[in-house]
C-alpha cells in the first residue's frame, strides 16, 4: 500500500482559494499516477459545491487525446492483481478494493480474477476499470464477462465513465460537507439514539443428553447512552463496535442461554452496560422460531424436527440493574369455519355493499405482547399458558366480530396468567369469501372460497386489569 495516506478532508470554501499548487497537491490522487489532472480541474475554480467539483475532474478524465486517455486507464491496477498481493497499490485503491472484499478473496475468486485480468490484456491491452464502490464481488464479475464482448472503442468509453465515477467519490471525499468554522444553517441537536447489531441469527443445540433441545432465535441488541460525540464529531472514544456486539451474542449464549430468552435478555443487558463506558442502558429484542419434534412411530425423535409457524418474541430492556420484560406471540394463524358473523353493523348509503351474515368463515394472523406484573418470573411456562389459552378462547364462543374475540382473548389470557398485567391484540381480518361457482352450474354450499389477500380490516387494541 502506498506509504502516503489520503490528504484531510477540507471545507471548498478553503479549497477555492488555495494556490494551484496547494490544490493539486490536496488531489494528487484522484485519477490514478496522473495528479497533472488536478491542475486542469484547479483552473476551473470556484466551484460552488463538491459535486461541481468532482464534475471538472470527471471532465478532465475524458478531455485528453486518445493516446492520453489509454495512458489514464492503464494507470489503473488489475483487480486483485500482482500490485494488490504485493501491497503495491496507492491508498486510495487499496481502500477501494477492500470496500468490496477484493481483499479477502477464495482461492477460486483469485483465480478467477486472473483469468479476467489476462483475457482484458489480451483482447483490449487494458486493465479491467471498474468503480467498486458501487460495485460488490459478483456485479463485478458479471461486469467483466459483460465488457468483454465490448469493441475496443467501447471498452475505452466504458473504462472512461468509470474512472470518473472513481475519481467523483474520491473528490466528495476530500470535501468536508460543510466548512465547520462556520455556524450551521438551522440549530439542532441531538435527540433519543442507539445503536447495536441487528438479526444475529443464534441457533443452539442442547446436548447434555442423547434427547436433544434446540433453540433458534433472532436478536437485535441496542444500546442508549451519552453518544452525542460520535454523532456530532465523529469521535468513537468508549463506542463498542457492532461487531463486538454480535461476538458477544454468541459468546454468552454458550452459558448465558439456559432457559428463556427473556432471561437470557437480562444476561445481555446486564453485559453492555457494564462493558460499555458510554452505554447507560440498553435493550434485546427476540424472535424465536419454535421447533417440534418428528414424530416416528407415534414418537417425538431425539433429534429431528420440524419448524412450527407461531413465533416467540420478547423484548427486554434496562439498565443492569432494572429490567421491563414484554413477551409475546407472532404469526399464530388461527381459522374456524362457522360460529362467526358480521350483522347489525351501521349503513352508510351507498358506499356500504357488503351483506350481513351470521355464519361466516373467520380467520387471522394472531399478534400479541404481554406486560408482566412481576419483577421475575417463569417467563416460558407463562408463554406457553398464554399461547395455549388464545387457541382455546378462540374455539369456545359465536364471535360477532374480530373486536368481541380480541376482548375475549384478552380477558382469558389475563385470567389464566396473573404473571401478567396487560395484553396487547393485532388482528387482521383475513377474509375468505364464497366464490362464485353458479356460473359454472354448480352450487357453493359453504365449500369453496377465495382468500382475498388485500385489503383487509385490522383490529388492535390493549386488554387490561381494570
Amino acid at each position: 500500500m502506498s506509504p502516503h495516506p489520503s490528504p484531510t478532508p477540507r471545507p471548498l470554501a478553503d479549497l477555492n482559494a488555495l494556490s494551484e499548487d496547494a490544490f493539486a497537491r490536496h488531489f494528487a490522487g484522484v485519477l490514478e499516477h496522473s495528479p497533472h489532472y488536478a491542475r486542469v480541474a484547479a483552473r476551473q475554480r470556484p466551484f460552488a459545491d463538491a459535486e461541481a467539483a468532482a464534475r471538472a475532474f470527471m471532465d478532465a478524465a475524458c478531455s485528453g487525446t486518445p493516446e492520453e486517455q489509454l495512458a489514464l486507464i492503464r494507470a489503473h491496477p488489475d483487480l486483485a492483481g500482482k500490485a494488490a498481493l504485493a501491497g503495491e497499490l496507492t491508498a486510495e485503491s487499496a481502500g477501494e478494493q477492500a470496500s468490496a472484499g477484493l481483499d479477502r478473496l477464495s482461492p477460486e475468486e483469485y483465480a478467477e480474477f486472473g483469468r479476467l485480468n489476462a483475457a482484458y490484456h489480451e483482447k483490449f491491452g487494458l486493465p479491467y476499470v471498474v468503480c467498486v464502490r458501487e460495485n460488490d464481488k459478483a456485479s463485478i464479475f458479471a461486469g467483466a464477462r459483460r465488457r468483454l464482448e465490448h469493441t475496443p472503442e467501447q471498452e475505452r468509453e466504458a473504462a472512461l465513465r468509470e474512472i470518473g465515477r472513481i475519481a467523483r467519490l474520491r473528490v466528495l471525499d476530500l470535501i468536508t460537507s460543510r466548512d465547520m468554522s462556520e455556524a450551521p444553517r438551522v440549530k439542532v441537536r441531538l435527540g433519543e439514539n442507539n445503536y447495536g447489531k441487528a438479526d444475529v441469527q443464534l441457533f443452539k443445540v442442547f446436548r447434555d443428553t442423547p434427547r436433544h433441545e434446540v433453540r433458534d432465535v433472532r436478536v437485535r441488541v441496542a444500546m442508549t447512552g451519552d453518544f452525542g460525540a460520535a454523532h456530532v464529531d465523529g469521535d468513537n472514544t468508549g463506542l463498542l463496535a457492532t461487531d463486538t456486539v454480535r461476538n458477544t451474542v454468541y459468546a454468552l449464549a454458550k452459558t448465558g442461554f439456559a432457559g428463556s430468552v427473556e432471561e437470557f435478555g437480562k444476561e445481555l443487558v446486564r453485559h453492555f452496560v457494564a462493558a460499555g463506558p458510554r452505554v447507560q442502558g440498553a435493550f434485546a429484542e427476540f424472535t424465536e422460531h419454535l421447533w417440534s419434534r418428528i414424530e416416528v412411530d407415534g414418537q417425538g425423535h431425539d433429534h429431528s424436527f420440524m419448524r412450527q409457524m407461531p413465533k416467540h418474541t420478547a423484548r427486554v430492556e434496562g439498565d443492569g440493574q432494572t429490567f421491563k420484560v414484554t413477551s409475546g406471540i407472532e404469526e399464530l394463524y388461527v381459522l374456524k369455519t362457522t360460529r362467526s358473523g358480521w350483522a347489525g353493523y351501521l349503513l352508510d348509503e351507498p358506499y356500504t355493499t357488503l351483506p350481513e351474515t351470521t355464519d361466516r368463515v373467520m380467520a387471522t394472523f394472531v399478534t400479541a405482547r404481554w406486560e408482566y406484573a412481576v419483577a421475575e418470573c417463569d417467563y416460558d411456562d407463562v408463554w406457553a399458558r398464554a399461547y395455549r389459552q388464545i387457541q382455546e378462547t378462540f374455539t369456545d364462543h359465536y364471535s360477532p366480530s374480530l373486536q368481541n374475540t380480541l376482548y375475549r382473548l384478552g380477558e382469558a389470557v389475563l385470567d389464566r396468567c396473573p404473571e401478567i398485567s396487560r395484553v396487547w391484540f393485532q388482528l387482521p381480518n383475513k377474509h375468505h369469501l364464497p366464490y362464485n361457482l353458479a356460473r359454472f352450474g354448480l352450487e357453493n354450499n359453504g365449500e369453496i372460497f377465495h382468500v382475498d389477500p388485500e385489503p383487509y380490516g385490522l383490529m388492535e387494541g390493549w386488554v387490561e386489569r381494570a
